[in-house]
């Protein structure tokens, strides 16, 4: 009898062990993904900044206007001309950094430090929190 519960468990303590054991890995596992996915609001605010110039470099006017507060109200069609001669004048542009974030509510600012064929420029950007996350406003710095 002892030799078939030896074959049955196994040689580590059994299938109860086992799932315990698996359980517990899964558990850390989770724990991790969740941790590892949490964003702050400041790297929040910067991945919007990035989303928009890749949209802008892009010329996806479309996903530019939808990082841009309000912008149906504003007007739409007058921000996709206005963001088509700026692209015109600067070509691509690369964020070199998004710093000094500061959150007031639903409202914030960052100093957005950019290069183009312009050369470097530092403007301070504000941002609106809405339902969906963080969003510029226009115009900007």
């Amino acid at each position: 009898m002892t030799s078939y519960l030896k074959n049955r468990q196994g040689g580590m303590g059994g299938p109860v062990i086992r799932r315990i054991l698996a359980l517990a890995l899964v558990a850390v596992f989770a724990g991790v993904l969740v941790a590892g996915c949490s964003e702050t609001e400041q790297q929040t605010i910067e991945n919007t900044v990035r989303d928009y110039y890749s949209a802008y470099n892009d010329g996806a006017w479309d996903g530019c206007l939808g990082h841009i507060y309000d912008a149906n109200n504003l007007g739409a069609g007058a921000i996709r001309s206005a963001l088509e001669e700026s692209k015109a004048a600067t070509g691509d542009v690369t964020v070199d950094s998004v710093e000094n974030v500061i959150i007031a509510g639903s409202s914030a600012t960052a100093d957005i430090k950019t290069n183009s064929t312009g050369g470097p420029k530092t403007q301070r950007w504000t941002f609106v929190k809405t339902d969906s996350g963080w969003t510029i406003r226009f115009p900007f710095g």
